[in-house]
């Protein structure tokens, strides 16, 4: 008969290694090289790194990345939900749900950070536990016959530089960071996730090419670079090689158009892969003929607020908003009830009240899913997952939460 798993509790050093072998088993992957596991186990943060156990076996774990991320309106410590994995053989008995439970109420019991986040491996797993897709990325494939660009003014004052790699890391990371506050969703590398970035790997080329960096620079300063990789193939005779794009960040229009125009034209390549981009970044409106490009959509970062309060009040609003909120929220119930939220572009503020009415009604998916300001209240509300007990307070609800640009992480964890 099966025992019963353990209550999650924090691991020992000694515990670690055990923790990395139920991860490359929960996700069917090789054990990891020497140098892979140096760059990943940098980033776990053991103090906030749980487990289940059925005896003396580890079972299920799941750790925090603590982070910071760019909302409207500012930024905000963001707790990253990542490394969570059960055994094969101990699916279907509460484990991840009893793992879900112990970070959302360890982070409300100390006063963590109020938002939560993640990226789903499989896209229906996490909202029972009040996720909600709050970003999405285009992975787009170009064709060398399909690659013209429109060119943005300022492009023929952009000179590109190959720089190694290896001594690419300070120029790139302060480009990276000019990056940060521009777009709802994107992160704050601390320097482990710089090196994770950083470093070749090898186990992570797959065929590929080494990585490579180039600078774009402007009278003399970089605006902009991009890493990526090739592999040279043929095809009836004839070069069909690839270019794999792992980064591409500018301060500008010109400065991404000058790497992106180089980047599809690499001699012996004939297609460019851009995994991962905003969908309204640079490139979707460059490309001459988006139409002719492959264009692949995703869910990217899910968002769960763990305290309604603080995570409302922490980001301004695109219009004045005066709302009563009914939310439900089954697994965090000083969450649920009802929530009077007042703000604008200045900031906001969101407390319990007594109100007998509301002004709409949804769950802490959904408001996690319009966290950002990607996802629209409106659209939700139209698909039936918001309810509207005043009329109007839909489309301003909507019009206030949204923000001028897509939400975008840039990394997933």
């Amino acid at each position: 008969m099966p025992t019963e798993p353990s209550a999650p509790r924090a691991l020992t050093e000694s515990e670690l290694e055990h923790f990395y072998r139920l991860d490359e088993l929960a996700f069917g992957e090789e054990p990891a090289s020497q140098q892979a596991a140096e760059v990943s186990r940098r980033l776990l943060e053991r103090d906030r790194t749980i487990g289940v156990f059925d005896g003396p076996q580890l079972v299920g774990g799941a750790s925090i990345f603590t982070l910071e991320m760019t909302v409207p309106g500012g930024r905000i410590p963001l707790a990253g939900v990542s490394w969570v994995s059960v055994m094969p053989t101990h699916r279907r008995r509460g484990i991840l749900s009893s793992m879900m439970r112990c970070q959302l109420h360890g982070l409300h019991e100390s006063g963590g950070e109020a938002v939560a986040g993640l990226t789903a491996s499989e896209p229906p797993i996490y909202g029972r536990f009040g996720y909600g897709s709050a970003s999405r990325a285009a992975a787009l494939t170009i064709q060398r016959p399909y690659s013209a660009l429109r060119i943005p003014e300022g492009v023929d004052s952009i000179a590109l530089r190959f720089v190694p790699t290896d001594e690419s890391y300070e120029v790139c990371e302060e480009i990276y960071a000019r990056q940060v506050p521009e777009r709802p969703g994107m992160l704050v590398r601390t320097p482990s996730w710089a090196m994770a970035y950083f470093t070749d790997v090898d186990q992570w080329r797959a065929g590929r090419s080494r990585l490579r960096t180039v600078l774009a620079e402007r009278d003399g300063k970089a605006v902009g670079y991009t890493r990526y990789r090739t592999k040279y193939r043929e095809s009836d005779g004839r070069p069909a090689g690839e270019v794999s794009v792992t980064e591409l960040y500018a301060d500008d229009a010109a400065s991404y158009a000058a790497l992106l125009r180089y980047l599809t034209e690499i001699d012996l390549m004939t297609i460019t892969r851009l995994d991962g981009i905003p969908l309204d970044g640079h490139a979707m409106h460059l490309l001459q003929n988006v139409r002719a490009a492959n264009v692949h959509v995703k869910d990217a970062l899910y968002i769960r607020l763990v305290d309604i309060d603080r995570a409302l009040a922490s980001r301004s609003y695109a219009a004045p908003i005066d709302l009563v909120l009914d939310v439900a929220d089954a697994l965090c119930p000083w969450n649920a009830g009802r929530w009077r939220l007042t703000g604008d572009e200045a900031g906001a503020c969101c407390e319990p009240t007594a109100a007998a009415a509301a002004d709409l009604a949804l769950d802490v998916r959904e408001l996690g899913a319009a966290y950002l300001g990607g996802t629209s209240l409106a659209a939700l509300g139209a698909a039936g997952l918001v309810k509207e007990h005043r009329r109007g307070a839909l489309a301003a609800a909507a019009r206030a939460f949204a923000a001028d640009l897509e939400p975008w992480i840039p990394f997933g964890f």
